[in-house]
């Protein structure tokens, strides 16, 4: 899949400006590459520069007050973006004892103006036994109804806009970052996280 149109090439661009191209994070040059202290440097400042994202977590907090909303963000590791996960009220009981957590995920990116949102699934049938989460990056309608809240909150608050699936899962095969191969990333991986559960 090749860039259509300026917004997807923009975006490509962004991410070449915060990752060296053909080279992996272990190899000579990595860590002193401009383009990765130019990434330092956004996790650092977004860091500093955290007001709007408090507000909109507090917000969330108030619009949502039957859901959990958790503050997942780690821009002090290998994470792009700010994360907020918003667990539904309901938990599921299937057999066995297994519980269903369900929630929507904001991710929202610091190298650009843009966020994901989808939906996680995630049974749990013992203490630290999570099975693989399914998500769902198109609307799905357990979720749908604080999706929509969610986003709209996110939208006034931090002026953000979303990406389209086709471009979030667009190849960026000249870069590596955190736990993708080079020749894997895709652009979710690059402006967000690899880390999606």
């Amino acid at each position: 899949m090749t860039p259509t149109g300026p917004f997807p090439t923009r975006l490509l661009e962004v991410v070449h400006q915060h990752y060296p191209a053909n080279l992996w994070t272990s190899e000579e040059g990595y860590v002193e590459s401009e383009q990765y202290q130019r990434l330092l440097k956004a996790r650092r400042e977004a860091l500093e520069n955290s007001g709007q994202w408090k507000r909109l977590l507090s917000r969330l907090r108030e619009a949502l007050p039957e859901c959990s909303v958790e503050d997942w963000s780690v821009l002090f590791s290998d994470d792009n973006c700010w994360r907020v996960r918003v667990y539904l009220p309901e938990v599921l009981q299937h057999e066995g004892g297994i519980k269903e957590h369900r929630a929507v995920v904001v991710l929202v990116s610091i190298l650009a103006p843009v966020y994901v949102c989808y939906s996680s699934f995630r049974r749990y049938s013992g203490p630290h036994l999570w099975g693989t989460p399914g998500l769902f990056y198109e609307d799905v309608p357990e979720t749908k109804p604080y999706a929509d809240k969610v986003e709209a909150l996110v939208r006034s608050e931090l002026d953000v806009r979303p990406l389209p699936h086709e471009t979030l899962f667009m190849p960026v095969p000249d870069i590596q970052c955190r736990h993708t191969r080079l020749g894997e990333a895709r652009l979710i991986d690059c402006l967000f996280t690899d880390d999606r559960w």
